[in-house]
C-alpha cells in the first residue's frame, strides 16, 4: 500500500539585507546566505535580489539539501525552528593599506 505524500514543511524567517552603493552600482546583501546582487538604482538592485534568493531556495529545495545549507551558514535549530545567526553589531574599522608608488 502506498503512503499518502508528506506535507511539505516550511517556515518563514527575516533575513537581513544589506543595501550598499559601491559607485555607480547598488547591492543588496544577505550574510545570511552570502548572496549579493546589483543594479544600477536602488531598486534594480531589490529586485535583482529577489531572483538571486528565489534561485537559490529553488536549487536548495531541488537538492533537498536545506538542513546542511542552513548549518553551514551558521542557522542554529531551536526546537523545529531555523534561526539565522543574529547582527549584534556594525561599526568600520581603520586600517592601513600600502599602496605601490
Amino acid at each position: 500500500m502506498l503512503k499518502p505524500a508528506s506535507k511539505p514543511i516550511s517556515i518563514n524567517v527575516n533575513i537581513p539585507v544589506l543595501h550598499l552603493k559601491e559607485g555607480d552600482a547598488f547591492i543588496c546583501y544577505s550574510p545570511a546566505f552570502d548572496l549579493a546582487a546589483h543594479g544600477d538604482s536602488f531598486e534594480d538592485a531589490e529586485q535583482s535580489f529577489a531572483k538571486t534568493l528565489k534561485l537559490f531556495i529553488e536549487q536548495v529545495t531541488k537538492k533537498g539539501t536545506w538542513a546542511n545549507v542552513l548549518e553551514e551558514y551558521g542557522w542554529r535549530k531551536v526546537r523545529k525552528a531555523w534561526n539565522p545567526p543574529r547582527i549584534i553589531g556594525q561599526g568600520s574599522k581603520n586600517i592601513q593599506i600600502p599602496l605601490s608608488a
